[in-house]
């Protein structure tokens, strides 16, 4: 090493650049989206200023909450509206095509004393459950329900 001092305040390391030269980041450098120093575009932390560069990916239970909530998921609606008739209808942002169809179900549980119920809920179950995976799968049902 030399004893000028411009040499040892230049540096080689694109990671350690302020980024105000007005220049552009070479290949596979980026500019740090807090302080600006220029950074290589992999880096998760930027080593001048310490501020994280990219998000960490999605973890699976990210992933799992998505498809339980986005009401996209055919078999998921089809398995809400088995747990209660009505409820995958409100997974596929139907809400008032869901609240007929859980009084309907819940007349259909009372009318079991009558003895129409027997063939009346079952009925009013599987409409339910075919619905909702019928929506969420984007087709129309072909009964224009």
């Amino acid at each position: 090493m030399s004893d000028d001092p411009r040499e040892e305040s230049s540096t080689d390391d694109p990671t350690t650049g302020d980024g105000d030269d007005g220049s552009t980041p070479g290949e596979g450098q980026v500019y740090c989206r807090d302080c600006g120093t220029t950074i290589s575009e992999n880096a998760e932390i930027c080593p001048n200023c310490g501020v994280r560069q990219q998000s960490p990916p999605n973890s699976s239970a990210d992933d799992l909450i998505d498809v339980l909530t986005n009401g996209e998921n055919p078999f998921v609606a089809a398995v809400y509206s088995a747990i209660l008739p009505g409820l995958g209808q409100f997974y596929n942002r139907e809400p008032g095509k869901g609240a007929v169809i859980v009084v309907a179900s819940f007349v259909a549980m009372l009318s079991v004393l009558a003895l129409v119920g027997i063939v009346l809920y079952p009925a009013v179950w599987l409409y339910a459950v075919y619905d909702a995976y019928v929506v969420a799968d984007g087709r129309e049902p072909p009964l224009g329900a």
